[in-house]
């Protein structure tokens, strides 16, 4: 049994010049080293926005940290670490988080950072366009990229690509202006991330190679790259061009504007678009390709709140607008709450994903045995789309393929695989060769492994999630053994609880407690009432009664007894002879009111009655207790220059 210490470590250096590190060991308690990283992650992850590093947060922090530890400790003493099923417990718990944190890490979050990135920047292009209906089979297909290939060997060839474009893009709305597009902003709808990949990736003035969409082919040229308008909202007064000199009225209006008329005013007196008048001609907030290219351009040089535009023309009247406002961009916080789930669901998560799977099998030293897998797909028959599907190969042990140096996966492996997926197979038209649906179901089973083996290097490659399963880990040792310390001992501690009742006996009190009289008066007239409450004030209920129920039933006393919190006595003094409100029952035709007669003391409840409660204090007063033996038990050694340095 040991002190708890407190180490001073002194340096050769100064703090001024001593860097500290995540790695840095903060403290140690007993054999267990906590480093930097490790504090500083769970010390951010339960404050959150509390987390300011200020000498009082983080002391009052280390403290809890270090009793959390010191609890830890004892179960790695009692050996709860190396119990089965807690280890399993553990497992289940890795299992859970591996698949997402490797997705959300390497997938997810690099898709939210590029978008949000490619959103800060508006690009400008044309395009040439040749469509490929969704059910064409490939053969078709290639035909269609070949006359691409011919389409953009013209210009390299010298031709201009607006002259180009107008002889042979299929894009009815920009063939004739040379495939001009206009500006654009990601996101793009699922089905043309790659083109939109290729919009942002192309230097401005160049001509991509050519591009698949989910409706055919493309070939981009970026003309221009800005700053992203973002979005702006605008009020607007809206006269229709069905009327002679409509310019005029316009125009008579904007002077109207400029004298120091209220925009809102004249909106809601003169506006003809009667969807937004009434509120002054108050739009949305919009980005572009939103209105017609003026209407925008107009809209979004408007420099400040208010400013007012001259009178503008569109297809369907002239428009005056003023900038009611212009939202700040989202910060990537906000973007990522916004688009996360959005992302998961798009094309551009399964392309990155393939794409995580490649980069884990190139980096892995992934190797295939072919002859293995050519040799077990001459033995498929049509009855691989039946459930009844059992393999007929005996060299189930054969290694199939291999990442790294140790993670093999048999050819008995993947049979189970197929077995296993009954649905994915009876999905196929029984006349599809069985070759092709052996190769489909063969990539699924590999890119499964593909995640499977870098699951298993998480904590190598992603210090957060090392120090998220410790965090499981040392959470499931924690609530095992303050179960056995301290919960289970103060449920079945029947003598220790009694002891601790009768020490502590005060603090179990029952509510003040009143007895009250209610009186009923069969009556509703207001003088009748009047009196009766008045004498109710000085007569006990017995003479009240007796002096007004003489051959009638006029008061009707019933008594009961109430706690102070209780509702029917709210707004009522606590004191004996106190009187409420009269409340008035014009159905049953008769008022009410009550009288406090009698007012009871707190008592001290049985441990019984107040039995939830002391097991709860009991249950902390043994955790206090424990703490108190865990530190003359276990020695804590402080690194103070360390922890001095996290202090802001």
């Amino acid at each position: 049994m040991r002190n708890v210490t407190f180490l001073f470590i002194l340096f050769f250096f100064t703090s001024t010049v001593f860097a500290q590190k995540d790695n840095d060991i903060l403290m140690t308690v007993g054999k267990s080293a906590v480093s930097v990283g490790e504090f500083k992650y769970i010390y951010e992850k339960n404050n959150g926005e509390k987390a300011n590093y200020s000498d009082k947060s983080l002391s009052e922090y280390l403290d809890l940290y270090t009793n959390f530890k010191l609890k830890v400790e004892k179960a790695k003493q009692l050996k709860l670490d190396t119990l089965p099923e807690l280890k399993m417990e553990l497992q289940g718990y890795r299992k859970q988080l591996a698949g997402s944190y490797l997705i959300d890490k390497e997938v997810t979050e690099n898709l939210l950072k590029e978008l949000y990135e490619r959103t800060k920047y508006d690009i400008e292009f044309s395009h040439i366009f040749l469509p490929v209906n969704p059910d064409e089979n490939l053969s078709k297909k290639e035909e269609i990229r070949s006359q691409m290939m011919a389409i953009k060997s013209k210009i390299i060839s010298g031709q201009s690509f607006e002259e180009v474009a107008k002889e042979f893009s299929k894009d009815p709305n920009s063939a004739s202006k040379g495939g001009y597009m206009g500006f654009l902003n990601a996101k793009l709808p699922t089905g043309f991330y790659g083109l939109e990949s290729t919009l942002y990736n192309t230097p401005i003035q160049s001509v991509s190679d050519i591009v698949e969409s989910k409706i055919g082919f493309h070939l981009v040229k970026v003309l221009n790259k800005r700053t992203a308008r973002g979005q702006v909202q605008v009020a607007h007064i809206f006269l229709k061009n069905d009327k002679k000199n409509t310019h005029l009225k316009a125009d008579s209006l904007y002077n109207e504007l400029m004298k120091g008329g209220d925009f809102s005013t004249i909106a809601n007196q003169y506006s003809d678009d009667k969807n937004t008048s009434r509120t002054g001609g108050l739009l949305p907030p919009f980005g572009i390709n939103t209105y017609e290219n003026e209407f925008e351009n107009v809209a979004f040089a408007l420099a400040n709140d208010g400013d007012i535009s001259k009178p503008l023309t569109s297809k369907s009247g002239w428009h005056i607008l003023t900038r009611v406002s212009k939202p700040e961009p989202d910060t990537y916080d906000i973007f990522v709450r916004k688009m996360k789930s959005q992302i998961s669901k798009d094309e551009r998560f399964e392309v990155a994903k393939l794409a995580l799977i490649n980069d884990i099998k190139q980096s892995n030293g992934f190797k295939e045995n072919k002859s293995v897998y050519e040799q077990f797909v001459l033995t498929l028959q049509d009855d691989l789309y039946s459930y009844k599907w059992e393999p007929q190969n005996k060299n189930l042990d054969e290694t199939l393929f291999i990442f790294g140096n140790s993670f093999i996966s048999t050819l008995g492996d993947f049979t189970s695989f197929i077995k296993k997926n009954t649905k994915t197979r009876l999905k196929y038209d029984k006349g599809r060769p069985v070759a092709q649906t052996a190769n489909d179901l063969y990539n699924e089973f590999v890119n499964e492994k593909a995640i499977e083996f870098e699951e298993k290097n998480l904590e190598y490659k992603y210090p957060d999630f090392k120090l998220l399963m410790r965090e499981y880990e040392e959470g499931i040792l924690l609530f095992e053994v303050t179960k056995t310390t301290v919960w289970d001992k103060a449920n079945v501690d029947t003598i220790g609880l009694e002891k601790f009742y009768l020490d502590n006996k005060s603090k179990y009190l029952s509510e003040e407690k009143a007895k009250v009289s209610q009186f009923v008066i069969h009556s509703i007239e207001k003088s009748m009432i009047d009196k009766i409450k008045k004498d109710a004030k000085k007569l006990t209920s017995s003479k009240l009664t007796q002096k007004y129920n003489k051959g009638t039933n006029l008061i009707t006393v019933t008594e009961e007894t109430l706690d102070k919190s209780h509702p029917l006595l709210k707004g009522m003094d606590w004191k004996t002879g106190s009187l409420s409100d009269i409340t008035k029952n014009e159905q049953a035709k008769h008022q009410s009111f009550r009288k406090i007669i009698e007012i009871m003391p707190a008592q001290s409840k049985t441990i019984s009655e107040a039995r939830g409660y002391v097991v709860a204090d009991y249950q902390d007063f043994l955790e206090k207790q424990w703490v108190s033996e865990l530190k003359k038990e276990f020695t804590v050694v402080i690194n103070q220059p360390i922890f001095n340095l996290l202090k802001k």
